[in-house]
């Protein structure tokens, strides 16, 4: 009798002087490991000061490890890529961790769904995973249609996603330009190729909150977000068939983003967000002469109200402050909205929580802390 070829998952573990974290993370990889599955944890050192290598080195024979000079967090996952023998990859931060029985719960969904390429599951952002009972949020993920949703924003952290070897090598490396963003740009790839997103409720990964992380890095992060912005508008204008969902709903979702982005950057970064506050005016002008397409596919008309009722509120301030192509576009959409133009800021508020709920994924496992 012929057997079975168990898969092999590589987890890529990119380490900058996070030497303190490093085995909680791999630990939690290390765990993953059963009859279903086979696991290869690479540790890719990016030129490290502290004793990552001295910890890594506790791991021989179950880690492999890695060393290069400081060259950044994209060129040090494309050094585990390039490593990697697994069927599937993962990219796990140090600082971060899988739950148990993660990588079986992802399997099991490519098993049910076998044309997706990626499986994204949920996230906990906590600052404690060993804290009984944890102290965490929900970061919510969307249900349906993940590349209309990555034209309005990064739908999850990179290591709630696993991806098929395959799919990955298509889509090619983490851009070594980006500083912040990187994961979203590359998901946005896989998305422009045409690669199916999968989400499931049923499982969840650690992303652990602390003052030194990269994300805490406030002003840069909000210019590299304005940065993914313009690229989401020159990939709706230049690629015929992105997204699945079509053009129309593409921009919305893409306006609606940019509005966010603009809004959250004006403390720090005023002509950069008066400049994104007009690409979303034409943004939503290029929606308004899309055809919309007719499905029955409530999903995307929720969609459709959701990205539409994050305007309303803008619209009630003062329009004369806001850029002319955006004042244009504010005049279609209350033409095209008028239910939801017309009701107070507290009604849309509760009417736009409604809508975002019944976007995102059903919550089907319990959280519980680290052992």
């Amino acid at each position: 009798m012929t057997q079975l070829k168990v898969p092999l998952i590589s987890v890529i573990i990119p380490c900058y002087n996070y030497a303190r974290f490093l085995p909680a993370a791999i630990d939690s990889v290390l765990s993953q490991q059963c009859a279903a599955l086979d696991v290869e944890i690479i540790v890719v050192d990016d030129g490290s000061t502290d004793n990552t290598s001295h910890v890594a080195k506790q791991y021989d024979g179950r880690i492999h490890y890695l060393f290069q000079k400081n060259q950044g967090l994209s060129a040090a996952r494309n050094t585990g890529m390039r490593a990697a023998h697994g069927d599937y990859l993962l990219f796990l931060d140090a600082d971060d961790l899988l739950s148990a029985g993660n990588l079986e719960r992802h399997l099991l969904h490519f098993a049910r769904r076998p044309e997706l390429d990626i499986s994204v599951c949920l996230c906990l952002l906590t600052a404690d995973p060993f804290a009984h009972p944890p102290m965490c949020s929900l970061w919510p993920l969307k249900a349906h249609h993940l590349d209309l949703h990555l034209c309005y924003a990064n739908i999850s952290p990179v290591h709630t996603f696993l991806i098929r070897t395959n799919a990955a090598r298509a889509c090619g490396f983490f851009n070594e330009d980006l500083k912040a963003c990187e994961d979203q740009d590359y998901w946005l790839r896989c998305a422009a190729m045409g690669q199916h997103f999968g989400s499931m409720g049923e499982t969840y990964v650690w992303y652990v909150q602390h003052n030194d992380s990269l994300s805490s890095k406030r002003s840069k992060q909000l210019k590299h977000d304005i940065e993914m912005q313009f690229s989401i508008s020159h990939m709706l204008e230049s690629l015929p068939a992105f997204p699945r969902a079509g053009k129309y709903l593409g921009w919305l979702a893409h306006a609606s983003g940019a509005l966010g982005s603009a809004i959250g950057a004006f403390t720090l970064l005023p002509d950069l967000a008066q400049k994104l506050l007009t690409e979303c005016g034409l943004a939503l002008l290029k929606a308004m002469v899309e055809p919309k397409i007719h499905t029955h596919d409530k999903y995307l008309a929720i969609a459709e109200e959701y990205y539409a009722s994050k305007f309303f509120a803008v619209g009630k301030e003062d329009i004369r402050l806001l850029p002319p192509t955006l004042q244009k576009a504010l005049n279609f959409l209350r033409r095209k909205f008028p239910h939801l133009a017309s009701v107070d800021a507290t009604v849309l508020a509760q009417k736009r929580e409604k809508l975002f709920q019944k976007l995102c994924c059903n919550v089907s496992t319990r959280f519980t802390p680290i052992k």
